[in-house]
């Protein structure tokens, strides 16, 4: 089951996604952990989950944020708890966290937005790599650089759901106006890696409402 909710003021989604005796898979917990955290001790309880892991698609702040509340709220339940994120975008974790996203979000001018939200983003547990799973689970991971190097998507419930991060949209794709992003690259992870996905695949963007890829398909044509 994938449960959505819109955190902070630009309308970040964070997935919830469980099932029985798995763990409870976070995607990109970006704010508003007191929101969160509730929600994701009861998928905890009703499966019976032996921890939480927090996958983030990217390293940008508005899908990372949330990420210390939440690995302290849990830690005093006694829940376990490990982060996921990847490979290619390891600079926004750990020590180097604060000067990429600083320089990012100075990038586009949204200095605002870093200043409010900042929070010390530690380093994850693991970093995984294009056609990696998450631990425990059948989510795999799709690399599909462009939007960050590192971007990616996960591909869950048995393939018939696409986590797209910022990667795919309803509608568009995510920016490219960054450092480390890259338009020709990002054009072709859709064309590659997400347009020879089923059309019946339902698409959960990072940003906005649910597609799926028919639906998208002929804008990559």
């Amino acid at each position: 089951m994938i449960q959505s909710v819109s955190v902070g003021p630009i309308g970040e989604n964070v997935y919830i996604v469980e099932n029985p005796g798995t763990p409870v898979v976070v995607i990109d917990p970006g704010a508003e952990a007191g929101k969160l955290l509730p929600l994701i001790t009861a998928a905890v309880a009703r499966t019976g989950a032996p921890e939480v892991i927090l996958a983030c698609t990217h390293g940008h702040l508005d899908h990372v944020a949330a990420i210390p509340e939440i690995t302290a709220g849990l830690g005093r339940q006694g829940i376990p708890v490990r982060i996921m994120a990847p490979e290619a975008d390891r600079a926004y974790f750990g020590e180097a966290a604060e000067a990429t996203n600083r320089r990012v979000f100075a990038g586009i001018h949204a200095m605002e937005f870093f200043d409010r939200y900042w929070r010390p983003i530690p380093e994850a547990e693991f970093y995984y790599k294009d056609g990696d799973r998450i631990p425990g689970t059948d989510i795999q991971a799709i690399h599909t650089p462009g939007h960050t190097a590192g971007s990616s998507c996960f591909l869950a419930e048995g393939g018939k759901d696409l986590l797209s991060g910022d990667t795919l949209f309803r509608d568009g794709r995510g920016r490219t106006d960054n450092f480390d992003s890259d338009e020709a690259a990002i054009i072709s992870s859709i064309r590659e890696k997400l347009c020879i996905l089923p059309d019946s695949v339902r698409v959960w963007p990072g940003h906005g409402g649910q597609t799926n890829i028919g639906r998208e398909k002929p804008w990559f044509a």
